[in-house]
């Protein structure tokens, strides 16, 4: 991303001297923190820095409630709050294929040709009916048909089916480095396996920003069998509410079993609303596929516990030695000045999110590898005032 003309510096710099009409009065805001500005910070800058479990726990819903002040004059600083969900762009390209083949205890083999020159592109998505399999994959380029250069030779393609489940996972998209090879040749190396029985196959160009993270231990907090039920439940607590997740991941030694599981959260370990109603846990290390599935994504949730129910049927209980959650990174992108000292406001049910022209600036503006600022203590706003309670009309 790059910054566009000089007008655009000019409006970025406005941001910092010109005041925001802005719902903000400090002591409507119950907690504030420091904002520690990096070192080395040029006179005017961009900086991030990411709210903490503090934050999360005591802010309104969404963040809305959340304000940057510049403490000198007390004047509302515009920020973008960034979620860094991860952005994919995946176009296709349609390919005929030919010089499908088999060489009897070695491999199955065609040639993809993608019809036109210097079209970019990094995947192939083999079709192909067959069913539990796990196979490495070569892949070779040419520009003319006759001349190959390998792309890639580490890659594994995989399907795995439990059809008295339903249940079938699979990966058969092969990734390589970006080229702009008309043809590709593909070897699946089936070693001493039947031959895959193929159907198809499709290129792709895809671009991906992958999602950036934040990890939040959890607690195992208590433990229950229900033998009448066979099953198990496994209490987790994060340590407090409002910080945003959507995956849980737990950890087994246990190798080679499938479990059906429930995700149930709760702010206060008594009332359970369900947030995966039907998910599956498995590892499996056999000759024939090795993987496993450790991980339940669902919808985001601010729940500060879990509670995971894994049904056993007939087999042992299953050990789960620890687990964590994970939620997409938040952070407060806002313009700062050297020598300028900031605060980070926060728990105000009363107010709503803020609009600033900054949210419609910030798209072509350089936001990556930022200055990072932090957070310093978690304080009680001393002129804080409460609300007074709503006046009753009589009765």
């Amino acid at each position: 991303k790059l910054l566009i003309g000089v007008g655009l510096v000019v409006a970025v710099a406005s941001l910092l001297t010109f005041p925001v009409s802005a719902d903000f009065s400090s002591q409507e805001w119950r907690f504030f923190k420091s904002i520690v500005l990096p070192e080395g910070l040029a006179q005017e800058s961009l900086v991030e820095v990411v709210p903490d479990r503090e934050v999360f726990a005591r802010a309104a819903p969404g963040l809305s409630d959340l304000r940057v002040i510049e403490v000198d004059s007390q004047r509302e600083v515009p920020y973008k709050l960034l979620v860094e969900r991860g952005e994919q762009r995946r176009g296709s390209i349609a390919v005929s294929m030919r010089d499908l083949g088999h060489v009897p205890g070695q491999y199955t083999t065609f040639v993809a040709d993608l019809r036109q020159e210097g079209v970019l592109h990094n995947e192939l998505e083999v079709s192909t009916p067959s069913q539990n399999f796990q196979r490495r994959v070569v892949v070779e380029g040419s520009p003319d048909g006759e001349t190959w250069a390998v792309l890639q030779e580490q890659v594994q393609i995989f399907d795995f089916t439990i059809e008295e489940r339903n249940f079938s996972t699979r990966d058969t998209r092969v990734r390589y480095p970006a080229s702009t090879a008309r043809y590709l040749r593909i070897r699946i190396i089936n070693g001493e396996e039947s031959p895959l029985e193929i159907s198809g196959a499709v290129a792709y160009f895809a671009q991906k920003l992958a999602p950036r993270e934040t990890k939040l231990p959890a607690t195992l907090v208590t433990r229950k069998e229900d033998v009448e039920e066979r099953k198990t439940l496994v209490v987790l607590d994060l340590g407090s509410q409002g910080f945003p997740t959507n995956r849980l991941v737990v950890s087994t030694p246990q190798e080679n079993f499938y479990r059906q599981v429930r995700l149930e959260g709760s702010n206060d370990a008594d009332t359970w609303t369900q947030v995966q109603g039907s998910g599956v846990l498995y590892a499996f290390n056999t000759p024939k596929f090795v993987g496993n599935k450790l991980s339940l994504s669902y919808s985001e949730t601010t729940f500060r516990y879990f509670r995971l129910t894994i049904f056993n049927e007939d087999n042992p209980p299953l050990p789960v030695t620890s687990a964590r959650a994970y939620g997409f990174l938040h952070k407060l992108i806002f313009s700062a000045s050297t020598g300028g000292t900031y605060q980070l406001y926060y728990a105000n049910a009363d107010t709503h999110t803020p609009s600033y022209e900054l949210e419609r600036i910030f798209p072509y503006l350089v936001t990556e590898n930022l200055p990072e600022a932090r957070l310093g203590t978690h304080t009680a706003n001393p002129l804080f005032v409460e609300s007074p309670e709503p006046t009753k009309p009589p009765e």
